[in-house]
């Protein structure tokens, strides 16, 4: 009787334990098959000397994609993202595009169904916030090296 048991108990602890691996395992977000391991990025963007609010910024493995973004806040600082929020950046060498733009003028955002929409108003144009030079992979010149833990970039921009 006393084996009889013991052989119950055993198999319930193990269930329970298979059980425990198998359900935290749901919690968590899907990810693409042959997602790439990605690493925590923090990345802090300041021009001419203060933080700058609602940046884009983008990192570009050098490997391929997928790219990571982030927006920065009113520090100046932003959290990366590749496939869900706060996952950062896939390892390796990235080059790194920084943007702030806003649309000014012009007919902006409005659906061709609406009242508002005027087929002959001029379309917005872009004014950007910070230089264009760092918008783009082949001027940028910004670069960073993802390694495996938690990341922490300063970029400060310059004119």
């Amino acid at each position: 009787m006393f084996a009889h048991r013991r052989l119950v108990l055993t198999f319930l602890c193990s269930m329970f334990l298979s059980s425990a691996a198998v359900l935290s395992g749901c919690g968590g977000p899907s990810l693409p098959a042959g997602a790439k391991k990605t690493a925590k990025v923090t990345a802090t963007v300041t021009y001419k000397g203060a933080p700058v609010e609602g940046a884009t910024v983008t990192f570009v493995n050098t490997d391929g994609p997928p790219p990571a973004n982030g927006r920065t806040d009113a520090q100046g600082k932003a959290k990366l993202k590749t496939y869900v929020d706060g996952d950062g950046a896939t390892l390796g060498a990235h080059k790194v595009i920084i943007e702030k733009s806003e649309a000014v003028g012009g007919q902006q955002n409005v659906n061709t169904d609406s009242p508002e929409y005027n087929p002959n108003a001029p379309p917005a144009t872009v004014k950007y916030l910070l230089p264009q030079k760092f918008n783009s992979i082949a001027t940028s010149g910004l670069t960073a090296e993802v390694k495996e833990g938690s990341n922490d970039f300063t970029f400060d921009l310059k004119d």
